[in-house]
């Protein structure tokens, strides 16, 4: 039985988000607690498992696409090291006000995505994210959300918007995925 395509967020997800500011060099990209041992067990369930994430700082001038590039080597290295694996990272480098197709909410990643991984099928999807614009993507797409909790100044939208499931980590997300597999069935 096909393994079901998992979307990822990245900060806030996979990695610490900065309070007001952007990851713009390796040495600045923090693992989340657990989140190494996360992407180890999500990479025996899922796949294609690919990263979508809006990176404004490029567009605003904070970063560069260089930068960005640095930032998700070592996020793909380290997640490799640690028996992971992240098939593909896909960014949006455009700011809110430019109206690019690509921008979380808008589904332009997860499309890309589904023209290199042909396999993928949106309805057996899953979408992790911790903001109101993944929820968004994936609930556009027919896809399963599961809510990163934690991202304070959006918690008033979230509170109502309806997920598949909920979940303090991608750790919690991941330790459940493989309990129902172990249950049920693959995921």
């Amino acid at each position: 039985m096909p393994k079901s395509p998992l979307f990822l967020d990245r900060d806030g997800v996979i990695n610490q988000r900065p309070r007001g500011s952007y990851v713009r060099h390796p040495s600045e990209f923090v693992f989340e607690k657990n989140a190494l041992q996360a992407l180890h067990l999500l990479a025996q369930l899922f796949s294609p498992i690919v990263v979508v994430t809006n990176q404004a700082g490029i567009g605003k001038g904070v970063m560069t696409h260089a930068d960005v590039g640095a930032v998700h080597q070592k996020m793909q290295a380290e997640t490799k090291r640690a028996g992971g694996r992240i098939d593909a990272v896909y960014y949006c480098p455009h700011r809110p006000d430019e109206g690019c197709h690509c921008r979380k909410p808008a589904p332009g990643m997860a499309y890309e995505a589904q023209r290199d991984f042909p396999q993928i099928v949106f309805s057996n999807a899953w979408m992790v994210g911790d903001s109101l614009s993944d929820m968004q993507m994936g609930a556009s797409l027919g896809m399963h959300t599961a809510l990163i909790l934690g991202k304070e100044e959006e918690a008033a939208a979230l509170e109502h918007f309806p997920t598949t499931a909920r979940f303090p980590s991608l750790w919690d997300f991941a330790r459940h995925c493989w309990a129902g597999l172990h249950q049920q069935g693959p995921v």
